[in-house]
């Protein structure tokens, strides 16, 4: 039995030494012989393995059968630690990972100076363990080994002020010149609500969540090659998407983002002004495009009857064919597809809207001017003896449904079909960005008052999505290749967070022993047991919870 508190001098002589798994186990000799093949062997004992230095004897009951319990034997005991509290571990030690090897921590620091750039990473820390409400931070420090001084409330605001729009762009400068050299950047838009007041970019808007609150608007980039946010930009939330292109795009000098980015776009931006923008200024572009528009509809007119042919199979059931013309005023690249499988599923949806109008007719005598014109759209309506009389008008129906499975991208770029639709369908990363930072980093609502802590806290929010996004592309990978059940960023978070370390008044640390599900998730980001004894070593000379120094 072997009790890691005991531990013994080695003996000088009659003993050897074997590695088996992490341990070096040391075993005494009893007789040295030579086998039937005349290979020279031995007849041992095991009795302790070497302890942590490799210079003293962790002893088993085997030994003291061999040496005995004396006072010459200088046995040591260790007392068993006074136990101060014990933190967790696992999540800091991930997202400060993560944030260095991507190099973010390097370019905060360049771009903060460590202090600063020490207390955003805490704060985006904070924010993918516990979301966007900040008046619990104090209790997470005192529970959480993070690098960096701890945080309260105020001082998290105080650091949201001091962040200012120069060394912001400074740090998207370096981020940007890292990632995003050449290839394809997707840009969308979301928003985040607030009840305050007296918020400079804070508007009424379209909302895209639906609440019925003002907005500040956020236009981003995201690299679809590392599937990483890139740069973002916030705006006032009364402005259109298609509006704001230009003015996102002026910010792509200063970034360094030149001729070899081709920007993937939906089709909320898709307008002639905007086309016009992008051709004007060498721009490159993959945007999706109104079917109802009138150059669209006369592209997919000339390729109607001859599209659903092997030869023109682009993928998964989809058949496509590049029609090159002039759109939105430029000359470019429309190309068509059909998915003749997607077409049924729309022309059922199709029926059971018209179904559900009919329904609503059925219940109504008499309909203002308004009603009607929305019935119209499927049905003949007329008035006979003060009652309404209804058909369905299939002419219109047939109409509403000759482009279900159609849709339609537009490019300036020599991308074949199945590239460009290929490129187009990765831009749905950008979308789980968007999902992350409302949901899981909770920016759905920016829990803000005050105008100076807007932009600070923003900036740490899309930090914290770095994080988050990187921990979603592991997790995709590491599920496709596991035989065992999915595990999703909040699974992962509460299996790391058993990874504590205990602390002793004398500042003794004692990590608590990982478990084989806990080794797999963490090699899975190429973490190993020194890089996290590294880590332990990192945060035992810097400011701990309860150090009280100023951010």
């Amino acid at each position: 039995m072997l009790s890691s508190k005991i531990t013994v001098p080695l003996p000088e002589s009659g003993i050897i030494v074997r590695r088996s798994g992490k341990y070096k186990y040391v075993y005494k000799v009893l007789e040295t012989y030579r086998n039937a093949k005349g290979q020279p062997t031995n007849l041992r004992r095991l009795i302790g393995r070497l302890d942590a230095g490799g210079k003293r004897l962790v002893p088993n009951d085997g030994y003291y059968e061999f040496y005995g319990t004396d006072a010459d034997t200088e046995a040591i005991v260790e007392p068993m630690p006074v136990i101060e509290s014990v933190v967790s571990i696992g999540v800091p030690f991930l997202v400060a990972h993560i944030l260095s090897r991507l190099g973010v921590t390097q370019i905060l620091e360049r771009a903060l100076g460590g202090g600063r750039a020490g207390a955003v990473i805490t704060v985006a820390t904070y924010m993918v363990c516990e979301g966007n409400v900040f008046e619990h931070v104090s209790a997470w420090c005192e529970r959480s080994m993070v690098v960096g001084c701890p945080l309260t409330p105020q001082k998290a605001s105080s650091l949201f002020a001091s962040l200012t729009h120069s060394e912001r762009m400074a740090f998207f400068k370096g981020w940007v010149s890292s990632n995003a050299k050449q290839g394809y950047i997707s840009y969308d838009v979301t928003s985040f609500s607030s009840y305050a007041e007296g918020i400079r970019d804070l508007e009424w808007g379209y909302n895209r969540d639906g609440d019925k609150l003002p907005q500040i608007n956020m236009g981003c980039y995201l690299a679809q090659d590392s599937r990483l946010p890139m740069f973002y930009v916030t705006y006032p939330g009364s402005i259109v998407d298609k509006s704001h292109l230009p003015y996102m795009m002026a910010y792509n000098n200063d970034l360094g983002i030149g001729g070899d980015i081709v920007f993937v776009m939906d089709r909320g931006f898709c307008s002639t002004s905007n086309i016009n923008h992008m051709h004007s200024g060498g721009l490159r572009y993959v945007i999706g495009v109104d079917t109802r528009h009138k150059a669209t509809r006369m592209a997919i007119d000339s390729v109607r009857e001859r599209i659903v042919s092997l030869r023109n199979l682009a993928c998964d059931g989809t058949y496509a064919i590049a029609v090159r013309s002039r759109f939105y005023g430029e000359q470019s690249v429309m190309h068509v597809y059909c998915n003749p499988e997607r077409g049924e599923y729309q022309r059922r949806d199709l029926l059971r809207i018209v179904e559900n109008m009919e329904g609503e007719l059925a219940q109504l005598d008499s309909a203002s001017e308004k009603e009607v014109k929305r019935f119209t759209r499927f049905f003949d309506i007329r008035a006979d003896n003060g009652k309404l009389v209804f058909a369905r008008n299939y002419d219109r129906i047939d109409e509403a449904s000759k482009n279900c499975g159609i849709f339609c991208i537009l490019t300036n770029t020599e991308l074949t079909s199945t590239e460009t639709l290929s490129i187009y369908r990765n831009k749905d990363t950008i979308e789980k960005g968007f999902d992350d930072i409302k949901n899981h980093i909770d920016m759905k609502r920016m829990r803000s008052h005050k105008e100076a802590t807007v932009d600070g806290k923003l900036f740490c929010a899309f930090i914290a999505l770095i994080a988050t996004s990187e921990i979603s592309n592991v997790l995709k990978e590491f599920n496709g290749a596991s035989k065992q059940r999915a595990m999703s960023k909040r699974g992962l978070m509460s299996e790391l967070e058993k990874i504590r370390v205990l602390l002793t008044p004398d500042g003794k640390r004692f990590l608590n022993p990982l478990t084989k599900n806990q080794r797999n998730l963490l090699s899975a980001f190429h973490i190993h047991d020194n890089d996290l004894n590294a880590y332990l070593a990192q945060t035992s000379n810097q400011c701990m919870c309860k150090n009280n120094r100023e951010i």
